[in-house]
């Protein structure tokens, strides 16, 4: 997945100013991907989603500071989406794999798959609580306000 570019950079701007809006950006990825991997079975839309958590915390570790305290909280949030969506997309993997052989499986092969989409479910779920828990907390709406820039990306009061 490639990134979103972030638009209206300018050295002159100053790094706070520029490191809220690269993490208003980032932010409004993550957002806008999540109704597509809630939906379950798109593997590349929950990869996605993965992808832009891990774009954002990195961003976070280097210049959360400029946000206060919100920026530690979506750090540690962004971490665990992107452990918790890795550990599934391992399950979407190995499945593909096993697919490919599907003819050929021998018994202990369809248990492995079977234990496979058990655990798979099972950490699908855990992603969506813990993306419920991310939501209930207002997250989104406490980055957005740090950052002061609307979530398309444009300075309040522009």
């Amino acid at each position: 997945m490639k990134a979103r570019e972030i638009g209206a950079l300018d050295p002159k701007m100053g790094l706070a100013r520029a490191a809220r809006r690269i993490v208003a950006v980032r932010t409004d990825e993550v957002y806008s991907l999540a109704p597509g991997a809630l939906a379950g079975q798109d593997a590349t839309a929950l990869h996605d989603l993965r992808i832009a958590a891990k774009r954002l915390r990195y961003v976070l570790e280097l210049v959360g500071f400029f946000l206060g305290d919100v920026a530690g909280e979506a750090e540690t949030r962004m971490r665990d989406l992107q452990t918790l969506i890795g550990d599934v997309h391992d399950c979407d993997v190995l499945l593909a794999r096993l697919g490919q052989r599907e003819q050929s499986q021998s018994k202990g092969m369809r248990r492995l798959a079977g234990r496979l989409r058990t655990r798979r479910r099972r950490l699908f779920g855990e992603f969506v609580v813990l993306w419920s828990t991310i939501e209930t907390s207002r997250l989104h709406e406490r980055i957005v306000a740090a950052t002061n820039y609307s979530p398309n990306g444009t300075p309040f009061g522009a």
